[in-house]
């Protein structure tokens, strides 16, 4: 896992690591969704959906990845997007 990948999920592990501590917002608010994704508050969908994708890529469950943090990656993109295409588990 090196490359551009890694470069994202070395953020995401930073962000996460940091949040964790002090716990996630609930509802998640648009600042605290782009820092999970690494973009700006007022990205477009592109940006976003392509962010998602590649942390997806390096942490979805079915590839050793934590369900909860997949949950909040997804969470995180909805918010910035304005979808919600179902219901959280963990909430």
């Amino acid at each position: 896992r090196s490359g551009v990948g890694g470069g994202v999920m070395s953020h995401f592990t930073k962000m996460v690591g940091s949040s964790s501590e002090r716990g996630f917002e609930e509802p998640m608010s648009k600042g605290e969704a782009a820092k999970i994704l690494g973009v700006s508050s007022n990205a477009d969908k592109e940006a976003i959906s392509k962010v998602h994708r590649k942390l997806m890529i390096f942490n979805h469950p079915d590839r050793g990845g934590s369900p909860y943090l997949a949950t909040k990656v997804n969470e995180a993109k909805e918010v910035l997007t304005g979808t919600n295409n179902r219901g959280s588990v963990f909430r």
